[in-house]
């Protein structure tokens, strides 16, 4: 009991320390991973007049919203850019054939108006006429079979769209494609409802060049693309020729605030209208209404991390091993100490917020037991490990409180803490013994998660080599019936936590302060919010 005290207040110090050198709980620099190409600039200090002229009651100019996100956006082409704040900017200016709606989890109409499977490698869908691209040009069929080209043979889109035949693809006149499938695909839908899947015009890319769609682009959504001021903004205004229900407002600006800290006091001060990725005691703060003007949200995310291994390396070929280490860790006492109210204890590899989700458990806290796994596996005497982790504050103060528990059973774990660009070849080519990996799986599929964990994944650490786990990711790929997928990736789940393959750590909780003079804002749990629906009071 003694030792155990010794360990929770050397956490506890380890909290503090970590939380006075200024990191926060960001995490949007990750992922699907978790890069930044371009440098954002911090906010500066509000101002007294900001304050002063911050109100409660109403905005004064109810024609212009200003969001703030926690870092600048890549690129703003929906096929080759993994960063979530540039999904969220290209998600007012692109549409999707179909969206999902995530109250109901019914698949509704966009750029299509319906749609059916021919059979079980073909679906047709029918288009809406009279769509307009920015440039007033017309939306047609031939724009969407360019982009399913794009995302089905793209470097940073084709693996997980691996299944879509683009070149059996075909447009059935102006307004009606059939898409082809090299294999019974049955999340079909959610695919093609995600933001990779945002439909591109192909008379703009091939006229313009790919730069032109990166960095000024067109598409047929309820805002145009206006400036992108680099480490400041993007400004975007409302289309006027909207084929949906016109926005109220007229102007969107999405600033780049990457200090937590600088984000919230614009969020108080009035300086902006929303933010994201508050921290824990931050939005504990609104959501008790301890902040005037503010409203608070905080909502379960798509995002799971979990502890990744490489088999190549001979400690975690022995599932005692990795057994050992997920009973070496309090779980619920790391997470408070990661995060608090902006992570939860993950009880899967997959998200509770995704289709067919099994929750496990936490692995129980047992050090005596991973002590009898390591002596059983030969590893009496512990081992030393070196994990490889990005950037990202939240990660490393939980791996580092993951090092202290490790230590109590013998296991001697080194951390190389690396950009993220390093992180990612590192994981893509095997160097990494280990890792604290992460999957944003917007489309609310399991396969979209477990996409990285097969033998089709192009990143060695974390990949799954057994016969069985990938017999049963390809099954559930393919099954149509919905309870019966859910069955099969209930069972993988379950296979992966009886093995340990992963080690799940936490889910990551979306935080959102709002001022209270915003209505109709609906919290997204991809950090992708819809802003065309909002209403500035």
């Amino acid at each position: 009991m003694k030792r155990f005290a010794q360990l929770i207040a050397m956490l506890l110090c380890l909290a503090m320390v970590l939380t006075a050198c200024g990191g926060g709980d960001t995490s949007s620099a990750a992922s699907e991973s978790a890069a930044t190409e371009s440098s954002a600039a911090t906010s500066g200090e509000a101002s007294e007049s900001a304050a002063e002229n911050a109100s409660t009651s109403g905005k004064a100019d109810k024609n212009t919203l200003v969001y703030a996100v926690s870092s600048e956006p890549g690129k703003l082409d929906p096929q080759n850019n993994s960063l979530l704040p540039g999904m969220m900017i290209e998600k007012q200016i692109f549409d999707s054939l179909l969206v999902k709606n995530a109250e109901t989890g019914e698949f509704e109409p966009s750029l299509a108006t319906a749609w059916e499977w021919v059979d079980d490698t073909h679906l047709k869908f029918t288009l809406r006429e009279g769509v307009k691209w920015h440039d007033g040009s017309d939306f047609t069929a031939a724009d969407v079979v360019y982009t399913i080209g794009r995302f089905a043979d793209g470097a940073a889109t084709g693996s997980l769209y691996a299944a879509f035949d683009a070149e059996n693809t075909t447009a059935n006149g102006d307004y009606e494609v059939t898409i082809a499938f090299k294999y019974e695909f049955a999340p079909a839908l959610n695919f093609l409802a995600h933001n990779r899947a945002f439909i591109v015009s192909q008379n703009f890319v091939e006229t313009n060049g790919v730069e032109a769609l990166e960095r000024s682009p067109i598409g047929t959504g309820a805002f145009k693309f206006v400036e992108w001021v680099i480490g400041s903004h993007v400004n975007l205004v409302r289309n006027e020729e909207y084929w949906g229900t016109v926005p109220s407002f007229e102007n969107l600006t999405v600033r780049f605030i990457v200090d937590d800290t600088a984000r919230m006091v614009a969020l108080e001060t009035g300086e902006v209208d929303i933010v994201s990725e508050i921290q824990s005691e931050d939005i504990e703060r609104a959501i008790n209404n301890e902040v005037e003007g503010v409203v608070g949200y905080a909502v379960p995310s798509y995002k799971v991390w979990y502890l990744s291994f490489n088999e190549s390396f001979e400690p975690f070929q022995k599932k005692e091993v990795r057994l050992a280490m997920a009973h070496a860790v309090d779980w619920v006492a790391a997470c408070e100490v990661a995060g608090a109210m902006t992570v939860e204890p993950a009880e899967s590899i997959v998200a509770s917020t995704v289709f067919g989700y099994a929750p496990q458990g936490v692995y129980e806290y047992d050090p005596e037991l991973s002590k009898q796994l390591l002596a059983e596996a030969g590893y009496a005497d512990g081992f030393e490990v070196t994990c490889v982790e990005e950037e990202t504050p939240i990660a490393v103060r939980m791996i580092e409180t993951c090092q202290a528990y490790f230590a109590e059973v013998g296991i001697t774990m080194n951390i190389e803490t690396v950009d993220t660009a390093t992180w990612n070849d590192a994981n893509a080519k095997g160097t990494s013994m280990l890792a604290v990996t992460n999957m944003t799986a917007m489309t609310g599929d399991p396969m979209h998660t477990m996409n990285a964990m097969v033998n089709t994944s192009a990143t060695i650490t974390g990949k799954v080599t057994d016969e069985h786990y990938n017999e049963l990711f390809e099954q559930g790929a393919a099954e149509l019936d919905e309870t019966k997928r859910a069955e099969i990736y209930a069972e993988l789940q379950a296979y992966d936590h009886d093995n340990a393959y992963h080690i799940p750590l936490f889910q990551q909780i979306i935080t959102y302060g709002v001022r209270d003079y915003i209505e109709n804002f609906e919290p997204d749990a991809g950090l992708q919010l819809d802003c065309k629906g909002i209403v500035i009071n």
